[in-house]
């Protein structure tokens, strides 16, 4: 049995050297591709992952300015929203200030025209109060002594 195992190791070296002899090239190529092609797909996914962050840098960066900008259109526009509010109060009061002021002319007309009115109106009743009264108290006595009166006024004056 010693010689059949013998015979067996010595056939087990002979396959395992031509197996190493014939199939070391195809297995170390197909090893060496492998890894070459782990390497290289694990150097693109670096290159990926590389690009993958400039450009959410870049996104990142204008979403910055995006923002900014947005923050600087809203500032204008309150400004400008402000400004016009003020100029729009300024033209309201001075609106109303004109408003008023020609309603205190309006009225201070009215008041001249209704004071003219009563006026005339107090004259008028004066001169029929006037007229009632003298109405009865004229006579021809009283006539004759107004005319004296007036004539001895005029001579005086010098008019005669």
């Amino acid at each position: 049995m010693d010689s059949m195992l013998m015979w067996k190791t010595i056939n087990t070296i002979i396959l395992i050297a031509l197996l190493y002899k014939f199939l070391k090239k195809p297995i170390g190529n197909m090893i060496s591709q492998g890894i070459s092609g782990v390497v290289e797909k694990f150097e693109s996914a670096q290159k990926e992952k590389e690009e993958a962050l400039k450009l959410l840098k870049e996104a990142e960066r204008k979403a910055k300015e995006a923002r900014a900008e947005a923050e600087e259109i809203i500032k204008h526009a309150e400004e400008v929203a402000e400004k016009q509010k003020a100029q729009m109060i300024a033209e309201a009061r001075e609106m109303a200030e004109r408003i008023l002021s020609a309603a205190d002319e309006e009225i201070e007309r009215e008041l001249l025209k209704a004071k003219k009115e009563l006026q005339s109106y107090a004259a008028a009743q004066a001169v029929e109060l006037a007229k009632e009264k003298i109405k009865g108290q004229v006579d021809e006595e009283f006539n004759k002594r107004i005319i004296k009166t007036s004539l001895s006024q005029i001579a005086k004056e010098g008019v005669l």
